[in-house]
């Protein structure tokens, strides 16, 4: 069983939005690591993020004293954080619906559990190995992965920012899929709300693990990189390095 040596780093930026609707959590003493990127404009999607980033890390924590499987503590907390966004989004009008992204990441010793609901990726670096952990639950991306539609023709698409599933989603009756691995010393993971994910390449992930950079130094430069290729949403990045202790 692996002991690490955990190291973070965070940054989210306001970009070209009047504010900022995404959240994130990086605990590297609770092991829970999540970014948020909120919708329904202005105060609706900052308050659907926020929950989310308040429920919860509170729910996984719950769960684990509780004797949950980490696996189930994840799916637990989503749907925690879900109900309670669906509860404030139903005094909201029809056409101020809220909702939020959610990508989380829970570490428990050598395993890592990541689930992801709408289009914030998760994605592990390992060596010269770029994954995206999670898939977005976008239409176009949904056309793709049944070939409707080429991946190309999914990036240019006017259907590839159109969520099907996310929290506060009233068509949501599934839980999370939750994708559970076994981490090894050098991994590193990288959540990020759409703002940045869509700007930023596996070569740019790949190239900066390489350099072995601080995960602050490392988020703040993805961050840059991510408006000076012009980006206007918000932007955030949450960096963990899993190093031998």
């Amino acid at each position: 069983m692996a002991d690490f040596v955990i190291r973070v780093g965070s940054r989210s930026a306001r970009g070209r939005r009047p504010n900022n609707e995404d959240s994130y959590v990086a605990d590297d003493k609770r092991h829970v690591f999540l970014v948020a990127d909120g919708m329904g404009g202005q105060d609706c999607g900052e308050r659907a993020s926020t929950l989310a980033a308040e429920i919860i890390p509170r729910v996984v924590q719950d769960q684990l004293a509780a004797h949950t499987e980490p696996g189930k503590a994840v799916q637990h907390a989503l749907h925690e954080a879900h109900q309670a966004i669906m509860t404030a989004g139903s005094q909201q009008s029809a056409a101020r619906r809220m909702g939020t992204t959610a990508v989380l990441a829970l570490q428990q010793e050598d395993q890592l559990f990541v689930a992801g609901v709408g289009d914030s990726p998760a994605y592990l670096i390992r060596g010269d190995r770029v994954d995206q952990l999670t898939i977005d639950h976008t239409v176009a991306d949904a056309l793709a992965r049944n070939g409707t539609i080429t991946s190309d023709q999914a990036r240019q698409s006017p259907w590839r920012n159109v969520l099907y599933r996310f929290l506060g989603c009233s068509e949501m009756t599934e839980d999370p899929e939750v994708r559970p691995l076994h981490l090894e010393a050098g991994d590193r993971l990288l959540l990020a709300s759409d703002g940045l994910s869509n700007f930023i390449s596996p070569d740019d992930l790949r190239a900066g693990a390489q350099e072995k950079l601080h995960p602050q130094e490392w988020a703040d430069k993805l961050v840059d990189l991510a408006l000076d290729r012009g980006s206007r949403d918000n932007v955030t990045v949450v960096v963990v390095a899993f190093d031998a202790e």
